[in-house]
């Protein structure tokens, strides 16, 4: 029998849950004990009872308890904005144009109009928006309205006026003005071309930077999440205001931050090494090698099969890449690689191979994030350089209806391909990219188990031989998430001096007897992080 643990500090049990320990674990009905934040005991209802009488007692009769969900890839802040902002999801043009013109009629003349996640291939012939259509809508607000994933926006004639963007500015390196026939732009910036856009654009100040950040790891706790892994790429000033939040215990889940690459104190972030406060870590260095496959940024070996000529954006030219992964491989710092075509993957896999064999560091775990379309021979290489790949499952299902008439059937073989990835002994971590897309775990172990949409469509799947099963797909948003950051002695599964991060659905989506289509259904009873209540269901 176990001996009784001292009274001091706060104890959290949960009982008549149903407990998955691991992702290959079976599920068995186990009362789980919080003690000062780290796993206890996990075992019979009564002993635990015996072992810490005093705790705080939350019956889960019915639900089921797992290892905390865990974003590997997510944008807190911009989740945050998203939320203030005009919401363009799944919204035609039209509709678009109308919100817009909603907008203006009820704002002052001259005040900025946000939107977010506006995607052309969803419109009748999939051509790119211009800026004729939006001052139409709102010829005195300045209007600026990003693409879903990031990498293009449009903008209207009092943006372009502001910006002082005319037929003879030029593209930047990486960034591609969008121009009629004349020369003159069209209204859409895509990839570093949106820096322009940026400089004139209002930044919040840090109070406002503060209640974005705020809002995001709400909106995640809600949804299940423990922690994510912040890929924005925090600059200085962005990390000291985390620092602060997390030493005000202001963040309800862990943050596991990212250094902007093209940070001004990259150097001297990096000779500071990592920070650890609190719930916040900070041990990465985040680098952009191409752009997006949906605005044809993504940097590609061969033509885009849909556009002759065009291959895509470096949004960093190799050599800067090169100096990055050594730099961060001489420091000790995590590298992450944003890249989504065949070529940003494999200059960014060779960057990796160059900084590794130059400073041969200790269990790096490098990433690449996204790895969309990779050419075939390129997978084993993430395995013998021991790189993880970062993948979004929820970008296969939104991508599909498009993605093939970008890279034709024979590059689309390397893409999204997950399963391809396992057998050749690649490590994997599960995200979301939200608010790109939802930030719900549920959506992405759907998407990864069926790879369908909601409808489910297409029938079986789309390319099913990529699917992953159950476990796997469980695996990714928490054991490989939590490897992914340094973690898995420490969390991604409930044994005793793990921490107690633990997410509660009501319902077992891991069991057969649960049809996937209602995966996504499930409902978040209570998030746990630290052994605290951070979100409960009322």
């Amino acid at each position: 029998m176990s001996a009784p643990l001292p009274a001091t500090g706060s104890a959290l049990l949960l009982t008549g849950a149903t407990v998955y320990t691991s992702w290959d674990a079976a599920p068995r009905r186990s009362a789980v004990l919080a003690v000062d934040g780290k796993i206890a005991f996990v075992g019979d209802e009564a002993e635990a009872l015996k072992m810490a009488s005093d705790a705080n007692v939350l019956e889960l009769k019915g639900a089921v308890i797992y290892p905390g969900f865990v974003d590997a890839h997510g944008h807190l802040e911009e989740l945050g904005l998203s939320r203030e902002i005009l919401d363009l999801r799944g919204k035609s043009k039209e509709q678009i144009l109308k919100l817009v013109q909603d907008a203006a009629a009820k704002s002052a003349t001259g005040a900025w109009i946000r939107g977010w996640s506006w995607d052309q291939n969803l419109w009748p012939g999939k051509r790119f928006p211009t800026a004729v259509e939006l001052t139409a809508a709102a010829p005195r607000n300045p209007v600026v309205l990003t693409r879903f994933d990031g990498h293009a926006v449009w903008v209207n004639d009092a943006v372009l006026r502001l910006a002082r963007i005319t037929p003879e500015t030029a593209d930047p390196d990486g960034g591609r003005i969008l121009r009629e026939e004349s020369g003159r732009p069209t209204g859409v910036f895509v990839d570093t071309a949106t820096d322009l856009i940026v400089k004139v654009t209002p930044q919040p100040s840090p109070a406002e930077r503060r209640r974005l950040i705020a809002a995001g790891a709400k909106a995640c706790a809600a949804a299940g999440l423990t922690g994510i892994g912040d890929a924005s790429g925090y600059d200085r000033n962005g990390l000291e205001l985390l620092r602060a939040m997390a030493r005000e215990k202001a963040l309800p889940i862990r943050i596991y931050a990212t250094v902007g690459a093209e940070t001004k104190e990259l150097a001297s972030i990096l000779s500071g090494g990592p920070i650890a406060d609190g719930r916040l870590t900070v041990r990465a260095v985040k680098l952009y090698a191409d752009g997006a496959l949906g605005s044809r940024g993504a940097a590609l070996l061969a033509d885009y099969s849909d556009d002759p000529g065009n291959r895509g954006l470096l949004v960093t030219p190799p050599g800067k890449m090169d100096d990055v992964a050594l730099a961060c491989a001489r420091a000790g710092w995590q590298l992450w690689v944003h890249a989504i075509g065949d070529r940003g993957n494999r200059l960014a896999l060779d960057s990796v191979e160059k900084a590794f064999a130059a400073a041969r560091p200790r269990d790096p775990r490098f990433r690449i994030e996204h790895a969309q379309v990779v050419a075939l021979d390129d997978i084993p290489r993430f395995a013998r350089l021991g790189v993880i790949a970062s993948i979004q499952p929820t970008h296969a299902t939104s991508d599909m209806p498009w993605a093939e008439a970008r890279v034709g059937p024979e590059r689309i073989r390397g893409a999204y391909a997950w399963r391809r990835f396992l057998a050749a002994g690649v490590r994997l971590a599960g995200g979301s990219d939200f608010p790109v897309e939802r930030e719900s775990p549920l959506l992405g172990l759907y998407a990864a188990i069926t790879r369908q949409n909601l409808e489910g469509q297409p029938p079986g799947g789309w390319y099913p031989d990529q699917k992953l099963t159950r476990r796997e797909a469980l695996r990714l948003f928490t054991e490989d998430a939590a490897y992914a950051e340094f973690a898995e002695s420490r969390r991604g599964r409930i044994e005793a001096g793990f921490d107690a991060d633990l997410t509660v659905l009501d319902r077992d989506i891991v069991s057969d007897t649960l049809s996937p289509p209602e995966i996504p259904g499930a409902k978040v009873v209570v998030t746990i992080v630290g052994g605290e209540v951070v979100f409960r269901a009322r």
